[in-house]
């Protein structure tokens, strides 16, 4: 068992503002608001849970946003020490290219690969990182073996999968703030698809390095730039399938949330992937694994509404979707961490616990390891009544590490 600190974003902004030596007027004129907010921010009043705000905090503290809201005792907590703990040699794995240590340990045959490959995508939407850990640096390094030697389908196979093993890599490790693997996951994605031309895998490596860059500060244009370039450059090729279609539409949605970290009109980049949704409906078992249809849909849109600041809005549309049409753990948790978050910015602190805990029910590990989830927990538990703080918001915060208390390691 591990103590873990009373922690917020906030919290570390104060540190860190009083080591650079920066005022919180001078902080205030960086950002763009007013000292109040600052003062307010820094002692916990107000959560920091848009993209837009933390990056600009970020910017202006010069710092990754990983120190704002990670600390070491992350790589500890129960929900994500396996992957952590897995991160040195996944990367390994990635940039010896099947050139590793354990060149004695036999090979899996190329359609183990390919099921494992799959199995890899399920599981980071399942929010299963301990297992997704565990499996990556064996089955990059195969899929590496397989891709030089034998028959060149096999070759071409071995390198499908690569691709897939390395996308799931890409958006599990930018999860848990492990920004420099994830880039690199995400260029073997995109040197795996170009080298055997699959226009839907080299969509998908895209859609994964403009979620990468979205979370670098600094870097949110650059997202979109390459979101937008990509959905222009591939459309022809990619609407001719249902899977290409899917990863069209998930360019569109990727446009449309980081235009808005960016502050601009993101309806245009909505209207787009919503009209692709009509087109594709529910398939149950998408490209990737990325759950496209129009559920997931009206919870991007959810997202963009919270990044504007409206949670009336996330709200009303969060009405609109039926989480039963949601296919994995880890798009259903995401529809609810999202409907908490748009009730506790209306005030309504037990429909967010609510929501919350449904979250946390769905995918426990990947709604343990999210820091918003951390940072709104927190927050609430600053704001709410005495008999929700010592009930079961309570237990939450300490099973988040929002709040001091005991975390099983």
């Amino acid at each position: 068992m591990i103590d873990i600190g009373d922690r917020y974003i906030g919290r570390q902004v104060a540190i860190i503002r009083a080591r650079r030596g920066i005022t919180q007027q001078v902080l205030a004129d960086r950002v763009g608001v007013s000292r109040s907010k600052i003062a307010k921010y820094e002692t916990g009043e107000r959560p920091i849970d848009s993209r837009k705000l933390l990056y600009a905090l970020a910017t202006a503290l010069q710092v990754s946003v990983a120190d704002l809201t990670g600390s070491e005792d992350d790589k500890h907590l129960s929900s994500a020490a396996a992957f952590h703990s897995a991160a040195p040699r996944i990367e390994a794995a990635l940039i010896a290219e099947g050139h590793t240590d354990d060149q004695e340990r036999p090979c899996a045959s190329v359609a183990a690969l390919s099921r494992d490959a799959d199995r890899a995508l399920d599981l980071r939407m399942a929010g299963d990182l301990t297992t997704l850990g565990g499996m990556l640096p064996d089955l990059i390094t195969d899929c590496y073996r397989r891709s030089t030697d034998g028959p060149e389908d096999d070759r071409r196979a071995a390198l499908s999968a690569l691709s897939r093993a390395a996308f799931a890599t890409a958006l599990a490790s930018k999860g848990l703030g492990h920004t420099s693997l994830a880039w690199t996951a995400a260029r073997v994605t995109a040197n795996a698809a170009g080298a055997i031309g699959d226009r839907v895998a080299l969509a998908a490596s895209e859609f994964v390095g403009s979620q990468v860059l979205l979370a670098v500060p600094g870097s949110v244009a650059a997202a979109l730039n390459r979101s937008v370039t990509a959905s222009d450059s591939l459309q022809s090729d990619l609407t001719a399938t249902t899977e290409g279609s899917e990863l069209y539409g998930m360019l569109h949605l990727q446009s449309a949330l980081t235009s808005a970290a960016l502050g601009k009109d993101a309806s245009g980049h909505l209207a787009e992937a919503r009209e692709m949704a009509t087109r594709t409906g529910e398939q149950g078992k998408s490209a990737f694994a990325l759950d496209f249809g129009p559920a997931n849909v009206g919870i991007w849109s959810m997202s963009v509404a919270l990044e504007a600041d409206r949670g009336g809005e996330a709200l009303e549309l969060a009405a609109a979707v039926d989480p039963s049409a949601i296919s994995t753990a880890e798009r259903r948790s995401r529809f609810y961490i999202e409907q908490g978050r748009a009730y506790a910015m209306e005030g309504r602190y037990p429909e967010a616990m609510t929501a919350l805990l449904q979250a946390e029910h769905m995918a426990p590990q990947y709604v343990r390891s999210r820091s918003v989830v951390r940072e709104l927990v927190g927050y609430m538990m600053r704001r709410a009544r005495r008999d929700l703080a010592s009930g079961e918001l309570g237990r939450l915060a300490q099973r988040v590490g929002a709040v001091p208390g005991k975390v099983a390691s």
